[in-house]
């Protein structure tokens, strides 16, 4: 995972030095904040949580795109009990994503999202360890443009092995 990690992280940087004259009209790179609710619904645990997240990424045209991000998934204090054995939280999730938007005329477009990253999955009890889960992730949301550079987004995204749903919105800076 950590070449796959890697080699996306190599691919954004390289789109990052694109010319910006050669770029088609929609092109460019850029970084994204959102705020959301996490529903958990795995059979060890379910539980609704703030969520936060940041992206940055590189838009090739109007259509498509690739982006690195993370999201954060529970906010739970003291979490270690003794009387919670071999159960576990998801506790945050980053990852690599392919984008997608239909434009819709006007300002609005559809967007989309397939992904592959790691979800943190955080121990309740002391005796037990924290490990890491491969997870993909798909989501789907619409965006609003304020104008060329600024965006609002609403989203939903779905980490498919973990069972947690994030329903976030945010905004989007282009560069």
């Amino acid at each position: 995972m950590r070449i796959l990690f890697s080699g996306a992280l190599v691919a954004l940087a390289a789109s990052f030095s694109m010319p910006a004259s050669a770029a088609p009209d929609g092109a460019g790179a850029y970084a994204s904040s959102h705020i959301g609710q996490a529903s958990s619904s795995n059979n060890q645990f379910e539980r609704d949580e703030l969520s936060f997240g940041l992206r940055a990424g590189y838009q090739f045209n109007t259509y498509l795109g690739m982006e690195v991000f993370n999201t954060t998934l529970s906010f739970i204090h003291n979490p270690f009990s003794a009387y919670r054995t071999n159960e576990y939280y998801p506790e945050d999730h980053y990852g690599v994503a392919v984008t997608g938007a239909i434009p819709l005329g006007g300002r609005f477009s559809l967007t989309g999202r397939a992904g592959i990253g790691r979800t943190k999955m955080r121990a309740f009890s002391a005796r037990d360890s924290d490990y890491n889960e491969t997870d993909p992730s798909i989501g789907a949301g619409v965006s609003f443009r304020f104008n060329p550079n600024l965006s609002i987004n609403a989203e939903a995204m779905r980490l498919t092995k973990t069972k947690v749903t994030v329903i976030s919105t945010g905004f989007r800076y282009q560069f």
